[in-house]
């Protein structure tokens, strides 16, 4: 039988040879929750569901999620709720002997933004940290968040997002976004066939934009032509969508008219 001590105290067998905690095998979604409620649960189970086949985990049945995410938003005008799932303990080192799920739910406070992150733009610079490629990954918010963490190590104190490239200096995504761009006329975003997350705000504007006949294009863009572009936004699940006003010390319109566009068709909550 093994045994462990956290932080000097005995902890149980389920947190001491949790594989989400040794190797990151897992994945999470972080939700919005709102007047009692998470906007665009379906949605978030969806792409839960998605990325735990990519890993291939059994996630719980999706009734006993709501269930579980219901009773946490119950009365709550506003907070954070994170839901992870770390494949159950079983196999030796790295082979898993298990597809089954552990999971675990959280209610956290809401970030609190200005209104102007919505109504002026926010300011972005780019990252010296590189995300690696591996294809197998790339799309799915798994638990190991390195990266990211590296990343946000050197943040500018006037900057707001921080975009990061791959291994080929291409822009894919901010530490906790998904980037857009407008130019020649039609909505821009990374492919994310190499590494980045697929977020679920990212789907819901792209199928946004396809309502609008917005024309779509997949491309993963050098810092230049990010510059160059006419408009950019980011998006993730907690603030919907930010306009972009300055981008590595260049000046851009924010709201741009298709940035606008968008936004008000998405009318997501603001945690003010």
């Amino acid at each position: 039988m093994s045994s462990g001590l956290y932080n000097g105290v005995a902890c149980s067998q389920e947190l001491a040879s949790s594989r989400g905690l040794h190797y990151g095998d897992g994945v999470f979604r972080t939700m919005l929750l709102h007047q009692g409620a998470v906007p665009d649960l379906r949605r978030q189970l969806d792409v839960l569901e998605r990325d735990a086949v990519r890993l291939a985990l059994l996630p719980p049945p999706r009734a006993v999620l709501e269930e579980e995410i219901a009773s946490l938003c119950a009365g709550e005008e506003s907070g954070v709720i994170k839901l992870i799932l770390s494949r159950r303990t079983g196999g030796r080192g790295y082979r898993a002997g298990s597809d089954d799920c552990d999971r675990l739910l959280l209610r956290l406070p809401a970030p609190r933004y200005p209104a102007a992150h919505w109504e002026q733009g926010i300011r972005c610079a780019l990252s010296q940290v590189q995300l690696g490629d591996q294809p197998l990954l790339a799309g799915i918010k798994h638990l190991n968040r390195l990266e990211q963490v590296l990343a946000s190590r050197h943040w500018p104190q006037d900057a707001e997002e921080l975009f990061v490239c791959d291994a080929r200096g291409l822009v894919v995504c901010g530490t906790r976004s998904n980037l857009f761009r407008v130019a020649e006329g039609g909505l821009w975003t990374s492919a994310l066939e190499r590494c980045g997350i697929r977020g679920m705000m990212r789907d819901k504007i792209l199928e946004l934009a396809e309502q609008l006949q917005i024309p779509v294009h997949f491309d993963d863009p050098t810092p230049d032509l990010l510059r160059q572009a006419d408009e950019i936004f980011v998006s993730n699940s907690l603030v919907g969508l930010w306009p972009v006003r300055e981008f590595d010390g260049v000046a851009l319109a924010a709201p741009g008219p298709l940035t606008r566009r968008l936004a008000l068709a998405l009318n997501h909550p603001r945690t003010l």
